[in-house]
This record gives C-alpha cells, sequence and structure tokens, in this order.
C-alpha cells in the first residue's frame, strides 16, 4: 500500500513549494487555497452589566473522583440558585485528566452564569486544564499556571512516565478547543500540553498588512523545526523546548490567558457592576463530601449491598428481632444517600426500591408461591441499584458502558456473597456466638411452654394446616405452640391475641405463616 503512493507523497513534496505551504497562524499548515473554516464554536458570553447573585465553589487540592462528584453537586446547587456570575475559587496542583476535562467542559458550556475562574496561588495541570474553559480568569500576579504534561503510571519500569504522542495528541486538541472557544490562544494551551511545541508572538504594534486590526498574533513550532520564525515573530522565552508552558500571574494577563488580576474573592466579586451589594453563596467542601465518596467506591457500594441483603434476611429469618430490619434500613439508607451526594442517584431510583420492596412483601405475605410479584420486585431493585449507580439511564459512550459494567459486575457479586452468606446463616445461625442468643430454637422435649423459647430449626417441624395456639401477641411477629411445641411465628397481618386458636398456612424456610381460627 506504502509502495502504491510512494508516487503521490514524492509528488506532494515536490510542489509543495508551489503553493507555499508554511506554519500559519497557531501552528495549523494552510493552503490558501482553502477557505478557514472555524471548527470551535464560540461559547463566550457577554459580561454583565449588572449582578445581583454571585455563587461561589470552592476547589482546592488535588483533582480526585470526590472532588469531581464534589464540583458537579455544587454546580448544580449554582445553577439552582439562578447566580449571575458563578466563580470558582480555584487551588489545584493538578489530577486525573477525564475529571479535569469534564469540569472544563462543564464551564465552558455554562450558559446560565457568566464563569469565573479566581487563581490565588496555583492551577497546575488539570486545574489549568479546567481554567481554560471559563469566560473570564482573575489571577494572582505571582500565581503559577499551565504545565498540562500528563503522565501514566508504567507497570514495566514501575513508575510514572509521560504519556504516548499519540495520546498527547488527543490531550492537546481538548486544550486548543477549550482555550479557542473562549478566545484564549489555542497555540498557547497547545504548549502547555505538548514540550516539543514552542509559541511565536506577533504584537500589536509589529503592523501587518493582512490584519488590519492589528490583533496580537501566536503560532507554533516544533522544538526540531530547521526554519524558525523571524521578526516581526517573537519567541515565548517560557516555552522553551522539552519544556511545557509554565506561567506566573502577571505573564498569563500579559499573554492574554487571564483577563483580571486578583488576590481576593472580594476584588474579584468588586470588578463587577453591582457586586459589592449582590447576594453571594459559598459552596465549600465538607466532611460529608469525603464520606461520600468512600461509600461510592464500587468495593464499598457492593459491601453495603451484601449487609443490607444479609439483615434483610435475618429480620424474614427470625422475626421480630428487629435488629436485621435496622441493619438493612441503615444500608439502604447509606447506599442511596451517598449516591444522591455523588450525583447519580435521584427520587426515581427511590421510588424504584420502595416499590421493589413492596411487591416482594405482597409475595412473601399475601400471595402464596412465587411469581409475577416476587419476580418483579427483584427486578425493581436490581434497576434501582443499578440506575443510582450511574448518572445516565442508556449509555452512550465508552465511558458510560465502563460504568455501566462496573454496575452489574458490583450486583453480581454482591448476590453471590449474599447467597453464601445466606446459606452460611441458615446451616449455623444456632451456633454463632451472637446469632444463637438472637433465634429461638426448636423446644427440648418436656420442657415449659412458658420457659426459654425456641423457634424452628432450619427446616420447620410443622407442616402447613397444622392448628395450634398463639402463646404470645402477634403483632405479626410472636410465637405459638403446636402439639406441645413452641415455634416463632408470624401472623398474615393481622394482630392475633394470646391464647386464640391459629392454623399454619405458609412455611417458607424458618418462617412459618399463621392466621387465626375463626369460629363457624
Amino acid at each position: 500500500m506504502l509502495a502504491n503512493l510512494r508516487p503521490f507523497i514524492i509528488f506532494v513534496v515536490c510542489i509543495g513549494p508551489v503553493f507555499n505551504l508554511h506554519p500559519s497562524d497557531d501552528g495549523l499548515l494552510a493552503a490558501p487555497l482553502l477557505p478557514e473554516i472555524a471548527t470551535v464554536p464560540d461559547a463566550r458570553q457577554s459580561r454583565p452589566e449588572n449582578v445581583s447573585k454571585i455563587a461561589v465553589i470552592e476547589f482546592t487540592g488535588e483533582v480526585t473522583f470526590g472532588m469531581g462528584s464534589y464540583f458537579r453537586n455544587r454546580f448544580r446547587a449554582a445553577e439552582a440558585s439562578g447566580c449571575d456570575v458563578l466563580i470558582i475559587e480555584l487551588d489545584s496542583p493538578g489530577g486525573l485528566k477525564s475529571e479535569s476535562l469534564e469540569m472544563a467542559r462543564l464551564i465552558r458550556d455554562c450558559d446560565w452564569a457568566y464563569t469565573v475562574v479566581l487563581v490565588k496561588d496555583q492551577a497546575i495541570s488539570g486545574g489549568a486544564l479546567m481554567s481554560l474553559g471559563c469566560d473570564e480568569l482573575h489571577i494572582s500576579p505571582n500565581a503559577r499556571f499551565g504545565d498540562i504534561g500528563e503522565i501514566a503510571f508504567d507497570p514495566e519500569q514501575w513508575a510514572f512516565r509521560l504519556i504516548e504522542p499519540k495520546v498527547e495528541s488527543y490531550l492537546s486538541r481538548d486544550a486548543r478547543d477549550l482555550a479557542e472557544s473562549k478566545g484564549r490562544s489555542p497555540a498557547l494551551a497547545e504548549s502547555m500540553v505538548d514540550k516539543d511545541v514552542l509559541v511565536y508572538v506577533r504584537n500589536r504594534d509589529a503592523g501587518d498588512a493582512d490584519d488590519p486590526d492589528n490583533n496580537t498574533k501566536y503560532m507554533t513550532v516544533r522544538s526540531d523545526a530547521e526554519d524558525l520564525p523571524e521578526a516581526p515573530w517573537e519567541a515565548v522565552p517560557e516555552a522553551g523546548a522539552e519544556r511545557f508552558l509554565t506561567l506566573n500571574g502577571a505573564r498569563a494577563k500579559q499573554l492574554g490567558i487571564a483577563q483580571r488580576f486578583a488576590t481576593t474573592l472580594g476584588e474579584s466579586v468588586d470588578s463587577f457592576p453591582g457586586g459589592a451589594t449582590s447576594a453571594i453563596t459559598v459552596y465549600q467542601h465538607q466532611t460529608s463530601d469525603t464520606v461520600a465518596y468512600i461509600l461510592n467506591y464500587p468495593i464499598v457500594t457492593g459491601l453495603i449491598l451484601v449487609i443490607g441483603l444479609v439483615g434483610l434476611y435475618f429480620e424474614m429469618a427470625a422475626p421480630g428481632t428487629m435488629i436485621g430490619g435496622l441493619i438493612a434500613c441503615l444500608c439502604a439508607a447509606l447506599f442511596f444517600w451517598s449516591h444522591f451526594a455523588g450525583g447519580t442517584a435521584g427520587w426515581m431510583e427511590v421510588i424504584l426500591f420502595v416499590a421493589g420492596l413492596a411487591f416482594l412483601a405482597t409475595e412473601l405475605f399475601v400471595i402464596p408461591g412465587f411469581g409475577v410479584a416476587g419476580f418483579g420486585g427483584i427486578v425493581l431493585l436490581m434497576a434501582s441499584v443499578i440506575l443510582a449507580s450511574q448518572g445516565f439511564v442508556i449509555p452512550e459512550t465508552a465511558l458510560d458502558w465502563d460504568q455501566l459494567l462496573t454496575s452489574l459486575i458490583v450486583l453480581v457479586f454482591s448476590g453471590l456473597t449474599f447467597l453464601a452468606s445466606a446459606f452460611f446463616i441458615t446451616s449455623r445461625m444456632g451456633s454463632l456466638p451472637i446469632f444463637g442468643r438472637l433465634v429461638l430454637s426448636a423446644e427440648r422435649e418436656g420442657e415449659d411452654v412458658d420457659g426459654p423459647l425456641q423457634a424452628a430449626p432450619a427446616r420447620a417441624a410443622v407442616d402447613v394446616g397444622a392448628v395450634g395456639v398463639a402463646d404470645s401477641l402477634l403483632r405479626p411477629a410472636g410465637r405459638a405452640s403446636f402439639d406441645g411445641r413452641s415455634f416463632d411465628v408470624i401472623s398474615d397481618g393481622s394482630f392475633v391475641d394470646a391464647g386464640t386458636p391459629v392454623k399454619v398456612i405458609k412455611v417458607f424456610g424458618n418462617v412459618i405463616t399463621v392466621a387465626e381460627v375463626r369460629e363457624s
């Protein structure tokens, strides 16, 4: 294939000088015969003429999944507040590329408020990437900004290394697009990502017949290029070979990356008309955000599901103790609270979960056997857990499919672990040190009924249709005697007074369901 293309390549190389191929502004090879195409939509907004409400999101520390969840939650809260200006008070050394890009795009695509990033100390790597998407960058003169070079862990060398050029090109494209969408130089953004890119600038006072507006222009050149631009082009010294572009605040403003100097939040607020008298809402990182982030780890989520299912099973196997039910409720509350805080769960998932429990309760206590209600309840519970673990309904991107796969794996392993735990509890509950005191065992032969209560063994020694007497009030759990033996039972839903004749209507494992025998 390459051999067939060789004549064509030679032709292009030879005829290139005829068409005067040259590095264009911002480093693109442009042929004069081709029209310029604006590939990046302009996302700039007009600066507000009057401000009455300002929202501030404090973002301090590394860019992690937890900080990403925190930012998205506060971003939605700021949108709901109806603010005119959104200020992100940023101090970050960088972190995860995926989270940084997602937050940068959120800021870029914000159309409900004028976005400002305030950098008082540093915005390095992912922090700088986030800043490129804002409408206006406020920065302290001594702050540090840039160095978006991406590194990844190399298992062969057991160390972090710079990413491959192919992967780097994607990040360069993202950084260029973010900068260009807000009127910043894509050349400077690219030099922050690629250490082999040099940047040249032509100032306004240089003059250019092709540029009647006499604007400042930037151009990128590879560091190994043989011919470097000459006057009136001047090299940006911070963008040297083998060096990611990193600027201080003063230089960032001089090159047009930043728009204003600000060292405090008050200075940023006061720069807007009406800002000094506007209502300001500040969103800060709380301990609850860290707890929610930990609970959203897949392994922790799976553990919560297993404990909750085991607690629910224990409550069904030994009704009336309430311990299993309380544990199950606590796990359900932790699961939904953490995913609400993580921004992936909503009230729809909670409704599905409650409906699933209602279906299962109907199947167990109202409808005999196992049919549509039981199957539907399980499906609703599974759908609730999966939807609460992800921020979408139908996956569209590769990242969505990865998240869906993770949710399914967590659910499957939780289910298998629960089944193993349920089998162990069923077979060994009576001998376990803690559970043995909570669960009743079969009464020994000849022991008084009013003595220590003992429940059914793993397989209840009573048959459907057996008639006995309630030893205690069934509300609905309690105890009843059949043929001189006392068992832990549950009524069919109604309260049954002690001494009332009862009849076994259902036996499911250790659960014996009875109904009051009414005289005809």
